[in-house]
């Protein structure tokens, strides 16, 4: 009989809102992982990321806002022309193109900061007190925090001897630089100069504010030269302090040094605006350590005509496309995520543990499965509804006992208690493969029988190669155990370098004090190898679940 047409439309229907609502989760995990952190603490739900704009010029003032002016489009338009000409007024100093951007800030953060009667009584007294409450020192502070721009700060060198030195300490920072090229678009010309610095500071902190324009230009490189007060030899570190001004453009770092140019192993992005350091430092042990890796390590480019005490860092500000910015924002956290953690060792402690796993649960699980279902012997009912009932044993139960017995054999913090263990076979799985063998004729061991197989042969060339679904599926489910455990390492392991990923997330996520960004980046990363890994084995996933327990 013919399935209606309604009814076929709403098993559709139902299947893909499922589908939807299961899958937002994985969404939002991996659209949070690509996220600046500011984005995530916003007024209104997003589950999108903001999309980069690549300025050509800087400073400017930020046109966009994470926090959406919220309520009737027409009413807030009329606020914001309202508030344009007090701030026109009051301050006639503030840049024009600042005054849009200061007034919808102010409208914006109106909710805070007015009584609810007033927020939803008529608009000429909405108007008053915001007209009220934005004063001069007000306007200032909002411009202030609305402008973007890019700040260079304090340089600082380490020689072997790991302490610090202030280079260019009595020098005016705008005077520690030299704009030694402009690379020029070969369609266009401008004669202006492609960027100017300007001294300024807050308190003791001395800066120089960089104005520059890259619409006709594609990179302007800045140099500082200047006196080591140790041997360029024994140079090993330089740190430069800076404030990015979320343009996301490339800046690509080198330095001369000791006779030899080195050039960082890849370009810093202006992905902010919060200070920042930015650090450059020779190839070390440190670089394979367990260490948070706040640095880039610099790589050997050939000889060069720096040497002596002389030291020259170079900075050269790229243009980024749109596309290009939209890389740099996709890749941001995760190239984060990889210098903060040595990954690439967790990545081979769980695969490790993965691979142990996994063959030792098929070799010994398949063989204790084959001695219930297939071979008689006295007792076998009764260890099998045994080994059942400790199915009904909670792990927890069993925790302490488990870390008394591998602390007494000498494997505390070792890997040996997080795969050994499988040899001793698992009792769900031996479940599942008994009642799969179950299933295969008699006729078929018989035969083999016959031709002279003694148990091992019939089990590894009749019963395994029949049961290979039932022995996927049981892959999938220990690949799946051993790359999410974390109790396992937590109890076991006390060595970073032993830390499988799982654990490795944990102990990175308390490294950055819980950063929502890096976290998600870190569990995407995670998450991914069991996403491809299901949806590659799914069809010997179903098929050996399915067929469990089936006759003929």
């Amino acid at each position: 009989m013919k399935r209606p047409a309604f009814t076929t439309f709403l098993i559709y229907l139902v299947l893909v809102t499922g589908a939807v609502i299961f899958a937002f989760p994985f969404v939002w995990l991996m659209a949070s992982s690509v996220k600046v952190d500011r984005e995530l603490f916003t007024r209104e739900l997003r589950v999108l990321p903001q999309e980069p704009l690549p300025r050509a010029k800087s400073p400017y003032y930020e046109t966009r806002r994470l926090d959406p002016v919220e309520g009737e489009a027409a009413r807030n338009a009329t606020l914001v022309a309202a508030l344009e000409a007090v701030i026109r007024q009051r301050v006639p100093a503030l840049p024009d193109e600042a005054i849009q951007p200061v007034a919808i800030e102010a409208v914006a953060g109106l909710p805070t900061r007015a009584p609810a009667a007033t927020l939803a009584g008529p608009l000429p007294a909405l108007i008053e007190f915001a007209t009220a409450d934005l004063s001069v020192v007000r306007i200032n502070e909002l411009a202030v925090s609305l402008k973007r721009e890019l700040l260079l700060g304090t340089i600082l060198v380490r020689g072997t001897d790991t302490q610090d030195h202030e280079l260019f300490s009595t020098t005016p920072p705008s005077q520690r630089w030299t704009l030694t090229a402009a690379g020029p678009n070969p369609t266009a010309h401008t004669p202006a100069p492609p960027a100017t610095l300007t001294d300024d500071a807050e308190g003791i902190i001395r800066y120089a504010r960089v104005s520059y324009d890259l619409q006709n230009i594609d990179n302007v490189t800045f140099t500082a030269r200047t006196d080591l007060p140790f041997s360029g030899a024994d140079f090993h570190r330089i740190q430069l302090r800076l404030r990015p001004d979320d343009t996301w453009h490339n800046v690509e770092l080198s330095v001369d040094v000791g006779g030899r140019h080195y050039t960082a192993q890849r370009p810093a992005v202006l992905s902010d605006f919060e200070w920042t350091t930015l650090s450059l430092q020779l190839p070390s042990p440190d670089d394979s350590s367990t260490r948070i890796k706040t640095w880039v390590v610099l790589q050997d480019a050939g000889p060069s005509d720096v040497t002596g005490n002389r030291i020259a860092l170079t900075l050269n500000l790229s243009k980024a496309t749109k596309l290009q910015a939209a890389y740099n924002k996709l890749s941001l956290n995760y190239q984060r995520v990889l210098d903060h953690i040595p990954f690439w060792r967790y990545v081979r402690v769980s695969l490790f543990l993965v691979i142990a796993n996994i063959m030792l649960s098929l070799l010994f699980s398949s063989l204790a499965a084959y001695a219930f279902a297939r071979i008689t012997w006295p007792g076998r009912e009764f260890c099998f509804v045994l080994m059942l009932a400790t199915m009904m044993i909670p792990g927890q139960v069993t925790m302490v006992p488990h870390f008394l017995i591998w602390k007494s054999l000498g494997a505390y913090n070792t890997l040996t208690p997080l795969w050994l263990g499988a040899a001793f076979g698992n009792a769900f799985f031996i479940f599942l493969l008994r009642q799969f063998m179950r299933g295969i004729p008699r006729d078929l061991e018989d035969a083999a029988r016959i031709d002279g197989c003694g148990f091992l042969r019939i089990y590894w060339h009749v019963i395994v190669p029949l049961i290979k679904p039932s022995l996927a599926a049981i892959a999938i489910f220990t690949f799946i155990g051993t790359w999410n455990d974390f109790m396992g390492p937590l109890i076991y392991v006390a060595d970073q370098r032993l830390y499988p990923l799982a654990f490795g997330l944990y102990a990175f996520s308390v490294q950055v004090s819980n950063n929502p960004t890096l976290t998600m980046a870190a569990s995407v990363l995670i998450t991914l190898p069991i996403i491809v890994l299901f949806f590659s084995a799914q069809k010997y996933f179903i098929q050996g679940v399915t067929m469990t327990g089936m006759k003929g």
